[in-house]
């Protein structure tokens, strides 16, 4: 067998599907504090706070400081951590639904003027919508419409009609090859799986809406919307490769919330970028405590949160020829960009007259393309 520290291969193109989101916040003359987040009782509340710098190289900067939530009896709510800081998690999963609520922030330093206490109007708590229906359909034929549809009813007897909802993915998948052998770099020697299932062969990925969906019932009397699309997935994703896992949470918010936040929408979709809010036209319920002028972005809602999931598998659409996301394994003669032994597996040990073949580790190993040995506690599946 050849001697692996001489190993050679051909550079190769991973294939992926995770991708980061930053909101695109931004005004060409107004700074301002950023404050995004809602009091979800029953359930863990999230906000993160920036600043939009129109005069910076980054239009939307992190701010620290500190929030904490009260209610009108005076209680308090607040992070684990008392550390300043620009995320924070507070844990309502015991707040009572009959009081009214409000966010409080405390900057490290401020934004704009001199203000570093902040409030948000006092909110009565909007009761949970119903989730009527979560579903999925899909085409048989792919080359017209190769897309999973994702589809939402929900309903409420007692609100405004206005809905929105987040929801999480995770997904299972396995690397495009199955490994069988690995290099054993405390001995340095290359050694067989000996038709075990590799270690690195099966991995999961976790991703969250990056923009929360917004809906308003208009022709059913303001109760319930039916079979909303809000999402679409390629059926050629990783995604969809193993088993994929949706779980959603919907709420009811005010109808002053929805103009809010369908203003931001709307100007969204006429200049281009996710949020583009215009100080004149788009006021939020976050003031500060010192100059009630001083502009703020943000609206803040207290709601119940109801919550429903499902799987879905069998329907990804492999390449068409296998290694069709990422190149095939090959031998010492196709190989052009030297790796160390570390880089790369031996996919097939070949007789002594003939060339083992060799590939990269990212076709191999799952964790090397995005996925994580992380497996959700309640994963139906026995992949290790």
């Amino acid at each position: 067998m050849k001697k692996i520290l001489l190993l050679a291969i051909a550079a190769f193109v991973a294939f992926g599907c995770v991708y980061e989101f930053e909101p695109d916040i931004r005004t060409d003359d107004a700074k301002g504090l950023v404050v995004e987040g809602d009091i979800l009782i029953g359930d863990v509340s999230s906000f993160t706070l920036s600043s939009i710098e129109p005069l910076s190289g980054d239009d939307v900067a992190p701010v620290r400081g500190w929030v904490w939530i009260e209610d009108d009896a005076g209680g308090e709510y607040y992070p684990e951590s008392s550390d300043a800081s620009d995320s924070f998690s507070i844990d309502m999963t015991k707040a009572s639904a009959d009081r009214k609520y409000r966010l409080r922030i405390r900057l490290a330093t401020p934004v704009a003027g001199n203000s570093t206490f902040y409030s948000s109007e006092w909110k009565e708590v909007q009761k949970a919508p119903v989730i009527d229906d979560l579903s999925f359909t899909w085409s048989d034929d792919i080359y017209i419409d190769p897309y999973v549809h994702l589809w939402l009813s929900l309903s409420s007897v007692e609100g405004s009609g206005c809905f929105r909802w987040d929801y999480e993915e995770i997904w299972e998948f396995h690397s495009e090859y199955l490994a069988q052998y690995y290099y054993d770099p405390v001995t340095q020697k290359v050694r067989s799986y000996e038709g075990r299932i590799p270690p690195l062969y099966y991995c999961w990925s976790y991703d969250n809406s990056h923009q929360a969906g917004l809906a308003i019932a208009k022709s059913t009397g303001g109760e319930r919307i039916a079979d909303y699309s809000f999402l679409d997935i390629d059926r050629r994703e990783l995604r969809m490769q193993t088993l994929y896992y949706i779980k959603v949470k919907a709420r009811n918010i005010s109808e002053e919330c929805y103009e809010y936040l369908h203003s931001i929408e709307v100007n969204s979709t006429s200049t281009g970028s996710l949020s583009q809010p215009d100080p004149s036209q788009i006021i939020g319920n976050i003031f500060s405590d010192d100059d009630p002028l001083e502009v703020v972005y943000g609206y803040i809602e207290a709601s119940r949160v109801t919550e429903t999931s499902m799987y879905i598998s069998d329907l990804f659409i492999p390449p068409a020829e296998p290694g069709g996301n990422v190149p095939p394994p090959v031998t010492l003669s196709g190989m052009l960009t030297p790796l160390s032994p570390a880089d790369a597996y031996l996919y097939d040990l070949r007789p002594t007259d003939s060339p083992d073949i060799w590939v990269n580790k990212k076709c191999v190993e799952c964790t090397a393309i995005g996925g994580t040995k992380i497996k959700p506690p309640f994963w139906p599946t026995p992949s290790e």
